[in-house]
């Protein structure tokens, strides 16, 4: 995969986790199931994110 695409993607993760992130912490944020599962969404993106942008050992090469 070419390091635009990654780029791109890896932008599209960040953007993904900002707005879950506004979504779970809109209201306020409290230990009920719908907040921890948006919290763990967000990290999601967020590692998503990173492992698109870092492509660690050349993993998404597909060679």
């Amino acid at each position: 995969m070419d390091e635009t695409k990654r780029r791109r993607l890896s932008l599209i993760w960040v953007v993904f986790a900002l707005l879950m992130a506004i979504y779970v912490f809109q209201d306020g944020f409290n230990t009920s199931p719908g907040d921890l599962l948006g919290l763990f969404t967000v990290v999601f993106g967020v590692g998503l994110a990173a492992f698109y942008y870092l492509n660690p050992g050349d993993i998404l090469s597909f060679e």
